[in-house]
């Protein structure tokens, strides 16, 4: 029963210095390389999608939405204003400028905001395409072009 208790007191010295060391080195490495993916992941999702093309991708895919079935579509007024019409419809969709919003109105009523914070905007139609060139005020510039398909009767 000595024996086993003197045994027992050796195995419990606890840790030594340089197993604290140890442990210490292995905690900084593991926390530095945890700190480099956060920051990495980090720059990598702010460099590839910010703000600005969010919000430029979700207007291209509101304009593209009101590309189908259009019987015309025109420029008008120092080419910041385009009209629609539709081969089903007695509607027409203007979309223009309007102070630094891009705005759509239907039959020249009301309107709905889809690209706000714009300094100059500029369509341009060739054959069936149509170019859009927007400004924007921190002076990025983007520019789309969509095919419109016309249902000719």
């Amino acid at each position: 029963m000595y024996r086993a208790k003197r045994r027992n007191l050796l195995n419990n010295k606890g840790f030594t210095l340089l197993e604290a060391l140890f442990q210490f080195v292995v905690f900084i490495l593991l926390a530095a390389i945890l700190m480099m993916v956060v920051s990495w992941l980090n720059q990598m999702n702010h460099s590839l999608l910010t703000d600005d093309d969010v919000t430029w991708e979700l207007f291209v895919q509101d304009v593209q939405q009101l590309f189908s079935n259009v019987d015309e579509i025109t420029v008008k007024e120092k080419s910041e204003l385009i009209e629609i019409a539709y081969v089903d419809s007695v509607d027409r969709k203007q979309i223009d400028r309007y102070g630094d919003v891009i705005r759509l109105k239907t039959n020249d009523k009301g309107y709905v905001p889809l690209l706000i914070g714009i300094q100059k905007v500029q369509f341009r139609i060739q054959g069936d395409f149509l170019t859009i060139y927007v400004e924007f005020q921190d002076s990025v510039v983007k520019e789309r072009t969509f095919f419109v398909q016309k249902n000719y009767q």
